[in-house]
């Protein structure tokens, strides 16, 4: 028999790992799709600040820039500390798990309904910015107001209330697409997010020079209604394609993007084996 041949040659050689090979390309492609994100977003920024100047002057830009730092802390305040712990919830463990099933000697799920059962878990943690996100938009409005008190020059700027109201719609906004933003990042999908957050500062960007270009052209002083029309239109859309895109993923993997119980097979099963112990 030849040893050399090349059928037991390619028989003896240990098979590669599974997935990692997609696992570390789908990160260095994640990697770059974000870099280019960031870079493109703040770029775009930039020229639209310079050319709002043409139109909107310097004190409308910095109270837009206390709008946006409003938007920011109620977004940091809500998510950020979740987004950590949920992050450790990684999709890769799904192996580890399975076999300490088996070494306990509990039912073993299958693959799809252990990863479907996982997913659910960080969507329902999700959940928990959300309700955090309503509670610091309506708390951290009012410490802003208050804070205006002894500035009146800022309350009295046209459309400076609904403006405010505004940007704390669109942060809500913003929270509502956590879930699919936590299963993007779980299931490595970053073109998902390269192409939300991409299409949605871009049309904020149009949104907000369009509508400050018209009410120039036309005379009229709407303040600082432009930026908060621009961010609206980010929350709005940056919802609608992450729901449109995630819910597919959603129905494929067999797990909701709403909060719902979590019943797998194992506990399923677990409950039967109890209930027949009772009756014997």
């Amino acid at each position: 028999m030849d040893l050399k041949s090349p059928d037991i040659a390619s028989a003896s050689r240990p098979a590669p790992a599974p997935g990692r090979p997609s696992l570390l390309s789908r990160s260095a492609e994640g990697a770059t799709f974000l870099i280019v994100l960031q870079v493109g977003s703040r770029a775009l920024t930039f020229v639209a600040n310079q050319l709002l100047l043409r139109y909107l002057s310097p004190e409308l830009l910095g109270i837009s820039t206390q709008l946006e730092v409003y938007s920011i802390s109620v977004l940091f305040f809500a998510r950020e500390s979740l987004r950590v712990a949920i992050q450790r919830q990684r999709d890769t463990n799904i192996e580890d798990e399975r076999n300490h099933q088996q070494q306990s000697g509990s039912k073993v799920e299958d693959e799809k309904s252990l990863a479907a059962r996982k997913t659910q878990e960080v969507v329902n943690l999700a959940y928990i910015s959300i309700s955090l996100g309503l509670f610091f938009v309506l708390v951290l409005a009012w410490a802003y107001l208050q804070s205006l008190g002894s500035n009146p020059s800022v309350l009295g700027t046209p459309y400076f209330r609904q403006s405010l109201q505004l940007y704390g719609f669109a942060t809500f906004l913003e929270l509502l697409a956590e879930p699919c933003f936590i299963v993007v990042q779980q299931k490595s999908e970053y073109r998902i997010r390269a192409a939300a957050e991409s299409f949605a500062t871009v049309s904020r960007c149009l949104m907000t020079c369009g509508s400050a270009i018209l009410a120039a052209r036309n005379g009229t002083n709407i303040g600082v209604l432009p930026f908060a029309l621009g961010q609206c239109t980010y929350g709005l859309l940056l919802l609608s394609v992450y729901y449109r895109s995630v819910s597919a993923i959603a129905t494929a993997g067999g797990f909701s993007l709403m909060a719902c119980p979590i019943r797998s097979r194992y506990h399923i099963a677990v409950s039967a084996s109890l209930v027949t112990k009772t009756d014997a």
